[in-house]
């Protein structure tokens, strides 16, 4: 089954399966779905709005080129969203985030320089071994986020909150920070930190 150019509103499921849909440049506004198992859809070029998107179990699912704005999404693997040939051209299962919500999301591999996560919250997200020179994170919700291995040249941290990671497993040449957050970074390294 295929949808194109379709407008989703106000779409609730909750548990149940959706299987071998394409969805492509379609529009989803304020659709919530919850504990769904989605088998081999499809989602291209397509924009949700206000979405709630929580305990999504994929399998066989491919994305690209989606965005996303004032949505909330929960423990989603986007790696596992994307075939790994396109993943080593570069492409992303997504565009944009705007104003969102990604908590305990994994981003594995990925190659995001100069990606744009600026004011979103990314409490509790995992980030591993992905290119994020440049990439910009300010104004972010960080708490509990993990970054690992992951290339962090030039990156802006300006004004995110609550980040603390290591930099000797993560390059961070010419990273931008700013005070009192960047303190966090030195209980990486091991150091105690008294105030005066």
């Amino acid at each position: 089954m295929e949808y194109v150019g379709e407008e989703f509103t106000g779409l609730r499921l909750e548990g149940g399966e959706v299987n071998g849909i394409l969805f492509e440049d379609c529009l989803f506004t304020d659709c919530r779905l919850e504990g769904v198992a989605l088998r081999g859809c499809r989602f291209t070029g397509c924009h949700f709005r206000g979405c709630r998107l929580g305990g999504l179990k994929a399998d066989n699912v491919q994305a690209m080129g989606n965005s996303f704005e004032g949505c909330v999404v929960l423990g989603l693997d986007w790696s596992a969203l994307l075939d790994p040939r396109k993943q080593d051209l570069g492409f992303l299962p997504f565009d944009s985030f705007a104003r969102c919500t990604l908590h305990h999301c994994v981003f594995f591999h990925l190659d995001m320089r100069k990606f744009s996560f600026a004011g979103c919250d990314l409490a509790g997200s995992f980030f591993e071994g992905c290119r994020l020179s440049g990439a910009d994170f300010s104004g972010c919700p960080l708490r509990g986020a993990s970054f690992s291995h992951c290339d962090l040249t030039g990156a802006d941290f300006r004004r995110a909150q609550e980040y603390s990671f290591s930099t000797e497993g993560n390059q961070v040449k010419g990273a931008k920070f700013s005070m009192p957050e960047a303190v966090g970074l030195l209980y990486g390294l091991g150091l105690q930190i008294e105030e005066g």
